[in-house]
């Protein structure tokens, strides 16, 4: 079943009427009368609706609602990148994968965003019609390194790190660096951080979309 997203619908609805861009998608997906189709709030509710056609109008009648809890405070914090697309990819499968909030970093190595927090959040509502997740993820704006508010436990990929293991807190930040890694500087003020964990999730030198994926799908799995 295809999935709309429009962030004004409530559990009280009977009846969707979709706005400008909900009637271009409903154009593209060529959606027919009586044909079913879910609506995303991105705010943990789903509806299932049946397309009711009139006259150059279409209707969407809720037939189904359902409230799903809030995802596990998983917030992937990925230094930009200067391949604007692969910083996009990444924030497209964080958004697939579930985590809650997404925080564009600038590293001493990277220091200018390519990519506006608004694509960037309409990436994130691309992917959740694609996936079907209820929850769009926050999108901050770029924030320096040294300006993160880290979580209850912070995970940094290291190829000399420790095996993956089970993750308790449901504050946790997947920290991935830009092109380059992180500098001297960044990874001395790691070091003396009490709460950063430090995972091993492969022994091939990854990208970093590739690492954040990887990393948080060990999360995911283990919450």
């Amino acid at each position: 079943m295809d999935n709309l997203y429009l962030p004004t619908i409530t559990a009280s609805d009977e009846i969707v009427i979709p706005d400008a861009e909900m009637y271009r998608h409903i154009a593209a997906l060529r959606l027919r009368d009586g044909e079913y189709v879910r609506v995303l709030s991105g705010k943990g509710l789903i509806v299932t609706c049946c397309v009711a056609r009139q006259s150059h109008a279409v209707e969407l009648r809720v037939t189904e609602r359902t409230v799903y809890p809030e995802p596990p405070g998983i917030t992937l914090a990925l230094g930009v990148l200067d391949n604007r697309d692969r910083f996009e990819f990444a924030v497209e499968k964080a958004t697939e994968l579930g985590v809650a909030r997404i925080v564009p970093v600038l590293c001493d190595y990277a220091r200018h965003a390519r990519s506006t927090s608004d694509r960037l959040r309409q990436k994130a509502i691309a992917a959740i019609t694609q996936s079907g997740n209820p929850w769009l993820p926050v999108i901050s704006e770029p924030t320096s390194f040294d300006d993160l508010a880290f979580g209850h436990a912070t995970i940094v990929g290291d190829a000399h790190g420790s095996v993956p293991s089970d993750v308790t807190s449901h504050d946790t930040w997947i920290l991935v660096g830009p092109e380059g890694g992180f500098s001297a500087r960044e990874l001395e003020k790691l070091a003396s951080m009490p709460d950063v964990v430090r995972w091993r999730i492969g022994t091939n030198r990854l990208r970093a979309e590739t690492a954040a994926v990887a990393l948080i799908s060990r999360v995911v799995a283990s919450l």
